[in-house]
């Protein structure tokens, strides 16, 4: 019999009204076609798992499994969607008295979306991270940087790492197409 993903159209908890628009599929995802080899996203087995626990009368299992799915529709951009879901994990936590639960939930529902989150960083910035920056942004190396900054190759290094986390950035590349994005490059 096929499955069902409701990953890309989850709606809320069980009794809410307009819950979901399953989408069939054949051991695989929304969007999948019936040729395709049969996958499983991660937010499928979220859904998946809240289901199975909500039916089984889980409570304190399915608001668990709400903040995991929580967390992969916030990191999917579907906030909204997320806001709904930590709303039904909290009133359960509250109800059953689960502190760290309602902490867990608490951290979900402060954090920024991605983009928003970096560009705030970069305000973080200090006057020397901009100068490297811009240069990085300008394609030097880390020597060429040294020599017209006169510091240590070692120091352009640590400071290249600052940027990097400070932006979220995984490389050099990243980190310049952020600054150009975000506008800190004077």
């Amino acid at each position: 019999m096929p499955g069902v993903c409701v990953a890309s159209s989850w709606s809320g908890p069980r009794d809410s009204p307009g819950r979901r628009a399953a989408v069939p599929r054949s051991g695989g995802c929304a969007g999948q076609a019936a040729s395709e080899t049969p996958t499983r996203t991660p937010s499928c087995q979220t859904v998946e798992t809240v289901e199975a626990f909500e039916t089984f009368g889980h409570v304190f299992e399915t608001a668990r499994s709400q903040a995991r799915l929580a967390a992969v529709l916030r990191a999917a951009g579907r906030t909204a969607q997320a806001r709904q879901v930590i709303a039904t994990a909290r009133a359960s936590a509250q109800r059953l008295g689960a502190g760290p639960l309602l902490a867990e939930l608490r951290g979900l529902g402060a954090a920024a979306p991605r983009g928003d989150s970096r560009s705030r960083r970069g305000d973080r910035l200090t006057a020397r991270e901009h100068e490297i920056l811009a240069l990085v942004a300008s394609g030097r190396s880390n020597g060429d940087i040294a020599s017209q900054l006169f510091i240590s190759t070692k120091t352009v290094s640590v400071h290249v790492s600052n940027i990097l986390a400070k932006l979220g950035a995984a490389g050099r590349t990243e980190a310049a197409a952020l600054a150009r994005r975000d506008g800190l490059l004077g």
